[in-house]
C-alpha cells in the first residue's frame, strides 16, 4: 500500500522531507501515519482526498493525506 503525505504551514520547515510516500504492507490509520512520520497530532486539520480526516479513519492504498496546523493569530 502506498500513501502520499504533505505538511504544510509551519509543518513544512520542521518536517524533512515535508512530502513522499510511504510503502507499507499493513493498514495504517491517520494516528499511525502521524506516528510514523513523528508529528503529534495535537492542533492539526488532516485530509484525506480532500476531506476532513480523524485520527482513527483507516487509510487505503494512492490516499492523499495533508497535514495542516492551525494557524492562531489576530
Amino acid at each position: 500500500m502506498q500513501v502520499f503525505y504533505r505538511a504544510l504551514g509551519e509543518l513544512k520547515q520542521k518536517m524533512n522531507p515535508a512530502e513522499g510516500v510511504i510503502d507499507t504492507e499493513e493498514q495504517l490509520d491517520v494516528e499511525t501515519l502521524l506516528d510514523i512520520l513523528g508529528i503529534d497530532r495535537q492542533d492539526l486539520v488532516i485530509m484525506v482526498n480532500d476531506r476532513k480526516a480523524d485520527a482513527g479513519d483507516y487509510l487505503h492504498d494512492g490516499d492523499r493525506v495533508v497535514i495542516i496546523p492551525f494557524v492562531v493569530g489576530g
